[in-house]
């Protein structure tokens, strides 16, 4: 293995290659879609437009600005349809360079009372021809209608259902006839245009190779968190049950390779062609209403009952409940058996197989032949000469299927209620969640990556051929 360490080099280095093709094309598929990644959060009124854009400016995806306006930058307008003789009408257009990510207007609402109104378009209009919503309720009926944002103030725009254009307005409306503005009227308007695409690309690729992956729109949290709760149970789940597949389908196939033509060869075999042909949400719904609602033997759903201890709850079924020194570890096993089991049962049988093929191509080999011929024990010779050899394929298919438990399975995922990896994936692609949809592609890509190494290093260890090549 003298060369071990050049090769490492020369494989880290195709590796991040390949990790950058991965990632540029996840950047492409997010720009071909329409908005952006904080597109979601303007519009959700607990989350300040501040707060959002500064987002936005952290991951390269657009610019903040913040215009301060005063008394002096709004000028009366007159002869608006829907207007009241008893109020005084104040307007001020905006003229972007291109169409806004959002606009937030804020000021001191418990000094300056007036009624706020906005409004935006891709064109130009007449503020004239612009209808208060008093007298219009529609677009349709050829008047644009101002939007009431009055109880709105310091959210965006968006959470009065105004989609930002290049040209924006605002329209206050003060009581009483020729009423002037406060002299010391402070306003704020905060706007977010987008970056060139080139800087969005380079900010991008940063991000995802320093593990900044920016917050989740659906559960409003940085998703680096998400990621480091919800990671251990996937691998808790199929790490566990890849393991377990291994240790049981090496020896199986094996030996049912080594008596060929028996009854347990026979046996094996058409149990395994039956479960690898199985598809898996199907098994996992049988076994549901078989072990769990019919016998009650296991819980229907999730990953853990934690603090609940009502019907149907670790505490309830088994009568070991919170603050019991072994609770923690029963409440998960009791959660994970069901699962766990299904998953042994439908990975088990491609191992079998797999071995199986592999033991039968080796054992034709001149060297298990000698060996034989030498009269080493049969134990010896099937262990240490032709499966050794036989784990080639079984190693390659062991490391990537570890690589791959970190994505785990989205469809028993959600069969079965388990919110690990695979299931929060699934959720981030219904509500777009663009970041940890993202950050869930990144970190399976990198494990695949570094599960192939892994691989490669193991066949070396495992034939010497590969090591003097």
């Amino acid at each position: 293995m003298a060369g071990l360490g050049p090769y490492l080099v020369k494989r880290g280095i195709q590796a991040l290659i390949t990790l950058f093709v991965v990632t540029s094309i996840v950047w492409a598929l997010f720009e071909a879609m329409p908005g952006d990644p904080t597109d979601p959060f303007y519009a959700d009124p607990k989350m300040k437009p501040d707060d959002v854009a500064n987002m936005a400016v952290s991951y390269g995806l657009a610019e903040k600005y913040v215009v301060n306006l005063t008394d002096t930058d709004f000028q009366e307008i007159t002869g608006i349809p829907g207007e009241h003789p008893g109020f005084t009408y104040y307007i001020k257009q905006f003229s972007f360079p291109a169409d806004p990510r959002a606009v937030s207007i804020s000021y001191d609402t418990s000094k300056f009372k007036f009624n706020i109104y906005v409004y935006s378009n891709e064109s130009a209009i007449d503020p004239h021809k612009i209808s208060l919503p008093s007298n219009a309720t529609s677009e349709e009926e050829g008047v644009p209608v101002w939007i009431d944002y009055s109880k709105y103030v310091g959210s965006s725009v968006q959470a009065v259902g105004i989609l930002p254009r290049k040209n924006f307005y605002i329209l206050l409306n003060l009581s009483g006839q020729n009423a002037n503005l406060p002299s010391d009227l402070k306003m704020h308007v905060m706007y977010v245009v987008d970056t060139p695409l080139y800087v969005r690309y380079v900010t991008f690729i940063r991000n995802m190779f320093t593990f900044n992956f920016g917050m989740s729109y659906k559960l409003n949290k940085p998703v680096v968190d998400i990621l480091a709760d919800r990671v251990p149970r996937t691998l808790l789940w199929f790490g566990l049950a890849t393991i377990l597949v291994y240790l049981i389908g090496i020896p199986i196939g094996t030996y049912i390779a080594w008596k060929r033509g028996g009854a347990a060869e026979g046996i094996a075999v058409g149990t395994s062609l039956f479960f690898y042909n199985m598809p898996s949400f199907w098994l996992g719904l049988i076994f549901i209403w078989i072990f769990s609602y019919t016998l009650g033997w296991t819980p229907i759903g999730g990953y853990a009952s934690g603090d609940l201890t009502g019907p149907g709850s670790t505490c309830a079924v088994l009568h070991i409940c919170p603050g019991h020194p072994l609770y923690m570890f029963v409440d998960y096993m009791w959660h994970l058996i069901l699962p766990l089991f299904v998953i042994i049962l439908l990975g088990m049988a491609g191992v079998i197989l797999l071995q199986r093929t592999a033991m039968l191509e080796t054992m034709g080999e001149d060297y298990i032949l000698t060996a034989k011929a030498k009269g080493l024990p049969e134990k010896v010779v099937r262990n240490k000469h032709a499966r050794r050899n036989a784990m080639l394929p079984i190693v390659t298919s062991f490391v990537l299927s570890l690589s791959y438990a970190i994505g785990g399975a989205v469809i028993l995922e959600q069969i079965f209620s388990y919110q690990g990896v695979g299931y929060t994936y699934l959720q981030a692609l219904y509500t777009q969640d663009f970041f940890l949809a993202g950050a869930t592609l990144f970190i399976i890509s990198l494990l695949v990556i570094v599960g192939n190494i892994i691989a490669d290093v193991l066949y070396g260890i495992l034939d010497p051929r590969v090591r003097i090549q």
